[in-house]
Formats: structure tokens, sequence, C-alpha cells
């Protein structure tokens, strides 16, 4: 198949979890044979409008289409899109994404579309309704990739199939056997233990006799690091010498609620990394937590999460892994046998789990070791990438 992947509203390649997403997506479809087009986000002159990245054909377009527009930072964390409504960006910065916007990019869409003689659409719901416009054009057959709740109805209307993340990000009836259910995914390949790598960096560091905890994200609130440091406190009361390592960007407010607490000697903060570089940060370390916290985005408190990637890496490392009672991860953990979880927003009881890892290291092996073999069995990008063909190959085979 020749497929079209738009996904215009993310940066490809980012170190953001929606690029990553996007570019593993495509590249497992490459290796299963087929031929996809990205249109993705263009982000400053900087950047190539077309390249062959890893076998994926990736077009990039401004969000101005021949300018980024000033008011639109995609290298900055915006808490307000992370805590509101999509309506908090401007009534008119709104009006133009979900209407001028993707009807320009649904005509570039179709353009590509018919250069390339391409089978398939496939639109990421943040392309705000460009792949039913491009479907339309073109007579394509088209699948509405939900991870999030800022869709298109014209989308969800024109689609043949919805693969679906996250059943509360779905506000409108849709019959059942429209929609395909599946679940996040990493790459085992790169992801996987390494020691090598964790004694160098752990050397680089000075973490040679610590345990460390370890993150790894773009520090959003809602992802819990307010909680993990505050939950710090006593795990360093407990074991004086525990360092933790935070990896990612966006990580300000983070330093100084350390620094007001007294707590610098004790948490290292790496900035961003490349994402090829992440596996290294991750087997550095010893325990990996997630306590992601809805409570604290609005967004995020109506609709929940969208597709934990993190955790699955973490797991990937064979990392015992402790994360937070939300329905797309209890679906898909079990507490105490691949994972510890425990109450959103519970700084206590984070910091107990912690300590108890941290008490019971055969425990935590046994945690991370099931943790490999389930990602390993069920949650690896070419499981996700052969569901998604399936779906492809369905809508395509329908006249």
């Amino acid at each position: 198949m020749k497929v079209c992947y738009i996904a215009v509203d993310v940066a490809v390649p980012h170190f953001r979890g929606a690029s990553t997403h996007v570019y593993e997506v495509a590249k497992n479809l490459t290796r299963l044979g087929h031929t996809v087009h990205v249109i993705s986000r263009r982000l400053s002159p900087n950047q190539a409008g077309y390249e062959l990245l890893d076998g994926i054909n990736v077009h990039r377009l401004y969000r101005g289409l021949v300018a980024p527009l000033p008011f639109s930072k995609y290298n900055k964390l915006d808490e307000s899109s992370e805590q509101q409504e999509p309506r908090s960006l401007g009534k008119l910065y709104t009006k133009y994404l979900f209407t001028i916007y993707p009807r320009l990019v649904g005509h570039v869409a179709a353009r590509i579309i018919r250069r390339y003689g391409l089978d398939v659409i496939v639109e990421r719901e943040t392309s705000f309704g460009a792949g039913a416009v491009a479907s339309t054009l073109t007579g394509k057959p088209m699948v509405l990739e939900l991870i999030g709740p800022r869709y298109s109805k014209e989308s969800l209307a024109r689609s043949r199939k919805i693969i679906l993340y996250t059943r509360s990000m779905l506000q409108d009836p849709v019959s059942p056997e429209k929609l395909f259910f599946v679940s996040a995914a990493t790459d085992t390949t790169s992801f996987k233990p390494d020691s090598a790598v964790r004694r160098a960096v752990r050397e680089k560091f000075g973490f040679q006799n610590s345990t460390v905890i370890g993150y790894v994200g773009t520090f959003p609130k809602w992802h819990g690091v307010e909680e993990l440091i505050h939950s710090s406190v006593s795990v360093l009361q407990r074991f004086p010498s525990t360092k933790f390592l935070m990896v990612g960007p966006y990580y300000g407010y983070a330093k100084q609620l350390v620094e007001k607490l007294g707590l610098s000697s004790s948490f290292t903060f790496t900035g961003p990394v490349p994402y090829s570089e992440v596996p290294r940060y991750i087997n550095a370390s010893d325990i990996m937590v997630a306590p992601y916290n809805p409570a604290k985005s609005e967004l995020r408190k109506k609709y929940g999460i969208g597709s934990p990637i993190k955790l699955f890496e973490y797991m990937a490392c064979a990392k015992p892994v402790i994360t937070t009672d939300i329905g797309i991860i209890t679906e898909v953990v079990q507490d105490g046998k691949t994972s510890i979880i425990v109450p959103q927003g519970a700084r206590v009881g984070l910091s107990e789990a912690i300590v108890r890892l941290m008490e019971n290291p055969r425990v935590a092996a046994e945690i991370g070791q099931a943790g490999r073999v389930l990602v390993e069995n069920q949650y690896s990008w070419m499981a996700l990438a052969k569901g998604i063909e399936g779906v492809l190959e369905e809508c395509v085979s329908k006249k």
C-alpha cells in the first residue's frame, strides 16, 4: 500500500512524544513493505520542506503554510494548552485551525496523493480535518487516528475506521464496528537493557554508588513531576545518597521547586536529549517513575491522557516502574507484577513505593523483567504497525 499519513500538527523528527509516535508508526509501516508519505509540521526554514527519513517520505508544512505563525510555539511547553480547552488559544486562532488551515492542508495533501498515487489516508486527529478534505478531493479512503480530543466532526464522519487509543477521547456516538482499539508501543530493539551504557552514564554523572530514580518527559505538570519532587524528601531521609535523574526539556519550574526545597545536590536535570539517547538514561537508572496526575490539567482531567509511551520505554529497558491508577495504564499493567501502581497525586504513596523497591531489589528486578517480557510480546511498534496495516488493508479493499 501507499499511505498518506497526515500529522501536520506534529514535527518529525522532534523530542516530543507525538513526534516519536508518528515517526515510529510510519517507520514500521515502511518495514512491512508499504510506502509512507508523512505530512508533518515545519518549524523553521532550517528544516527541509521534503526529506527522505529512514525510508519515510516527510513533507513539512508551516502552520501558516508559507511561514511559521509567530504565536504558535511548538518548541515551548505551553501550559495553557495543557490545562484548558483549545479555545484558550484564542477564538480567531482556533477558528483558523479548524476551518481555513485544514482546507489548505487538505488541498496540499490531495496534490501529494495524486502525484505519488497513494492509496489510503491516515489522519492524526490534531490535523483538524485536513484528512477529510483530502479524502473528499481524491476519493481515497480515510482512517482517523484518535489519540486526543481535538478531532474534526468532518473527519469523524468521513473516516471508514477510527484507530482509538483511549475511549474517553471520543465524545460523539460512533458505530462500534468502526472502532479499532490499540495501545501505546515502544521500540524494543533500541529500548533494551544495556549494562555497558549503564556504567558509562552513571560514571559521567558520578552515580556509581547511588540508587538512581529516573524520569523522562517534557515536564508538563500533569506528568506528576511536582509530586515526585515532594515525595523525594521522604526518600532522601531514608536513603540520603539517592539521586534523581530528570531527563527532558521545559524543566524550569521543577528545578526551581528542587532549589526551594534544598534538594539540588540530589537532582540532575539534563535538559532535552536526542531521542536516540533516551535509552541510555533509562538504563542508567534503577527505578523509573511515570506519576501521571491528570487533575493538574483541565484538558486531561476531562479526557484522560493519551498514549503513555514513556511507560513502555521504561519497561522495555527492564526497569521497575512506578505509575498511577489511570484507566489506560491499569488496562495494560498489573500492580506488583509488571509495575507498582499508586493513586494519582499521592506524594506519600509515591515515596513509599520508591522506598519499597529500594528495600527489595529482588522484587524490583522481577517487576522489571516482567515488564520487559510484556512489552516484547504485546507492545512493540511493529505489533502496533501490523494492527494498523490490517485496518488500512480493510479500508483499501472496500470499494
